[in-house]
């Protein structure tokens, strides 16, 4: 024997907008890291003569 599951949308949409927030953020620092090993990187490859 099934239910009907039964979700409350506002709910779902807020779980949805936090999520979206949390990953905002994750990817904002994510950039920063890749663009902080780019520096590293050039600075390295400058210091032998690349």
């Amino acid at each position: 024997m099934t239910e009907d599951l039964h979700v409350d949308p506002n709910a779902v949409v807020a779980v949805l907008r936090r999520r979206i927030d949390e990953l905002t953020y994750e990817n904002a620092v994510l950039a920063v890291a890749v663009d902080q090993l780019q520096v590293q990187l050039r600075q390295r490859a400058d210091a032998v003569g690349g």
